[in-house]
């Protein structure tokens, strides 16, 4: 499949998550979001679906890996914070209100390193909305390479170092998750629902909801 191709199919599916996390948390003046995992590299301000969509920048805070100042060159009202991979959050227990992450938990490391990270995301917000493409799609997005990721780990990650996909071969920069795994994570005690998102007609991304904890 083209790069090109592969990336608007990756647009059109984020601006339908952030279409499902408006419906389940209609915007408010009051309400405090942090979207995790922004690439605060991009100046094109089309690329940021959330922040684009978001209508309270000012409640708004970014985190992403770079500096700050790209991203506040497209979005000097919203607040961007510069994080850690795989680093204690730079926020304090309950900041938010609610936390998005579209597409960020697969790329954290093995799975305590990804059940760290949503720790951590609900000890920041009150209530969360993750994203992660489901591992039994069969097209891997990131590779555009169809199936391989079906096969056991121990195979598939020479499979994709031998195809010239070294980066996305190592489980620290892409570990695959379907929703038996992303129910794995989620800590003993919180309320969760989990949803699917289709791609022409086949589960495509995997949606863990959290509810606001303070409600119960």
């Amino acid at each position: 499949m083209p790069l090109s191709l592969v990336r608007s199919v990756a647009r059109r599916q984020h601006r339908l998550m952030v279409e499902r996390f408006l419906a389940v948390f209609p915007p408010s003046p009051r309400l405090k979001v942090l979207d995790l995992g922004v690439n605060g590299s991009l100046v094109d301000r089309d690329a940021h679906i959330f922040e684009a969509s978001w209508p309270y920048p000012e409640n708004l805070t970014a985190c992403g890996l770079e500096d700050p100042d790209t991203f506040q060159r497209a979005w000097p009202e919203v607040r961007y914070v510069r994080g850690e991979r795989g680093a204690h959050l730079p926020f304090a227990d309950g900041e938010f209100d609610v936390v998005y992450s579209n597409a960020v938990v697969e790329h954290v490391g093995n799975r305590a390193a990804q059940r760290a990270f949503l720790e951590e995301v609900l000890r920041v917000g009150k209530a969360a909305f993750l994203t992660t493409p489901n591992r039994w799609y069969p097209l891997e997005l990131h590779t555009t390479l169809p199936l391989l990721h079906w096969l056991p780990a121990r195979v598939y990650r020479p499979l994709y170092r031998g195809l010239g996909f070294d980066f996305f071969s190592r489980e620290e920069n892409l570990n695959l998750l379907d929703e038996s795994a992303v129910r794995d994570l989620v800590p003993p005690g919180v309320r969760y629902r989990i949803e699917t998102h289709r791609f022409l007609g086949l589960p495509s991304n995997v949606l863990l909801i959290v509810e606001d904890k303070t409600r119960y």
